[in-house]
């Protein structure tokens, strides 16, 4: 088993993945959302070796589903039945934020963090999934 953790943005997706004894999640890149995103995911997974994918869900500090909940969940679904992967949403509320928090205090320069950022909000997001199966 091997996970994968996605940061569902609009323009990007943030990409983290799991070690082998699925303890701690690592950045592994950023993909443009476009048309060929299913088949780089889906390369990704094969050479990864993956078995689950843990996406982010944006909820609202209430707890509430809003449109962007609904749209990871569409994108979800759809990367369920293209890739035949088991999906686990996980609540990502301040994970971009945290993200944000740590590039600033790594000295990391504005241009840089929009590469970077995404892929670390993922690395939140699967951690926090990754600490709850232990």
């Amino acid at each position: 088993m091997r996970f994968i953790g996605l940061d569902y943005g609009q323009k990007r997706i943030g990409i983290a993945i799991s070690d082998l004894s699925n303890t701690i999640a690592s950045t592994y890149t950023v993909l443009i959302n476009n048309k060929n995103l299913i088949n780089e995911l889906q390369n990704i997974v094969i050479k990864e070796k993956i078995t689950h994918i843990v996406i982010g869900l944006p909820l609202h500090m209430n707890g509430d589903k809003g449109d962007k909940a609904k749209l990871v969940e569409e994108f979800g679904n759809s990367i369920k039945s293209n890739l035949e992967l088991e999906i686990i949403y996980e609540d990502e509320r301040l994970t971009t934020v945290s993200a944000e928090r740590i590039l600033i205090e790594g000295s990391v320069r504005r241009n840089k963090r929009k590469s970077k950022i995404d892929a670390l909000a993922a690395t939140f997001i699967l951690q926090k999934h990754l600490d709850k199966q232990k």
